[in-house]
């Protein structure tokens, strides 16, 4: 399957709503991570923003600030920065043995409530970049030949080779409960103001 079909099967699961994406400053965040990212991921984040999906998995949005927007020393790269730093000290310690992989290849595009971390390894043409999940109970990664678009739709329609999925509250959900960031933020001030 390509990213492009990929992407057209993942929005007959989770239609686009309105004023939920984010519009990137992709060349800036590019040149600040060093690293161009995946189309497939930049055409999500478009559509999705920063999405909790069945309030288990949130996949990231890349951030770049400076010390006006972000008084926490070292953190240019925002809350995607830090996790991906935290998965490559996992990485560091759990690696499976033999792995012909540099920590600082790991981004991190997406985590679950139960810990468990959504990584690329970032390594050759972005298109390309292989998706690596990290178990977090087993403390096992495994890595799926395939884009971050393939890996939803695969997990969300319950298809093969992503098994290592089958466990989490999003297998085999075609339709899962779905909130941007700025969704979310909308119904937790909503709550506050009827409190």
């Amino acid at each position: 399957m390509t990213a492009s079909d990929s992407l057209r099967t993942l929005e007959g699961l989770l239609p686009p709503r309105p004023g939920a994406g984010l519009d990137l400053d992709w060349p800036t965040i590019e040149e600040a991570w060093g690293t161009e990212f995946p189309h497939d991921y930049k055409e999500i984040i478009a559509r999705y923003g920063d999405v909790l999906l069945g309030e288990y998995l949130e996949v990231l949005a890349p951030g770049v600030f400076t010390p006006d927007t972000c008084d926490e020393p070292g953190a240019p790269l925002g809350g995607m920065g830090f996790i991906t730093a935290d998965a490559r000290d996992i990485w560091v310690d759990t690696a499976p043995v033999g792995a012909d992989v540099k920590s600082e290849e790991l981004v991190t595009w997406g985590a679950a409530s139960s810990a468990d971390l959504f990584c690329w390894l970032a390594r050759g043409k972005p298109a390309e970049w292989p998706v690596l999940v990290f178990s977090h109970g087993d403390d096992v990664w495994t890595r799926l030949d395939f884009g971050i678009a393939e890996f939803l739709c695969r997990v969300l329609e319950a298809r093969p080779g992503v098994e290592v999925m089958d466990d989490s509250p999003l297998w085999g959900q075609l339709h899962p409960v779905y909130l941007s960031s700025a969704e979310r933020r909308r119904v937790r001030e909503a709550k506050n103001s009827q409190e």
